[in-house]
């Protein structure tokens, strides 16, 4: 397996420094994966519940580094769990938010999709849980922000229990 394309459980305290991606690093069409459960779809639309996209920032798994059953590796992932995907681009609908490499020591791939001010470009790397007020995008902008993920997203695999 080629450097580039490690595994994503590939541990980074193996006392090799793995390299640290910013945003600018991640190409339009690259996927980011999110797990959900089955709990978390609507059961008279069978859609999935707009809550899972949590605002201002959550967790998926860069496709660079990982395929969509990785998923189910993560800390708390379940066999069970199913998987969405959506590409960078959808991402940073409206500049609201992007993602930036942020590996876990089990999880080389994990990403974080990080919420945006309305000054800031997508090329920026909003620092880890920055107390954000609500007020900086209104609640209807944050609805529209976790429809369009979900309306572009992508189902790799459903969730079986």
């Amino acid at each position: 397996m080629s450097q580039s394309k490690k595994p994503s459980n590939i541990s980074i305290n193996s006392g090799e420094t793995p390299p640290q991606y910013t945003p600018s690093d991640y190409l339009s069409d690259d996927k980011l994966c999110h797990g959900y459960r089955l709990s978390e779809v609507d059961k008279e639309t069978g859609k999935i519940d707009l809550a899972v996209i949590r605002f201002p920032d959550f967790s998926c798994n860069w496709s660079r580094f990982s395929n969509p059953e990785d998923i189910r590796r993560r800390e708390r992932g379940l066999l069970t769990d199913g998987c969405f995907s959506f590409t960078v681009k959808t991402a940073q609908y409206e500049n609201m938010a992007t993602p930036c490499h942020d590996p876990l020591p089990d999880n080389y791939s994990h990403t974080e999709v990080r919420q945006l001010t309305q000054d800031e470009p997508t090329t920026y790397e909003p620092p880890k849980r920055r107390p954000l007020k609500n007020y900086n995008w209104c609640k209807i902008n944050r609805r529209a922000y976790r429809l369009y993920i979900l309306y572009n997203s992508t189902i790799e695999f459903e969730p079986t229990a």
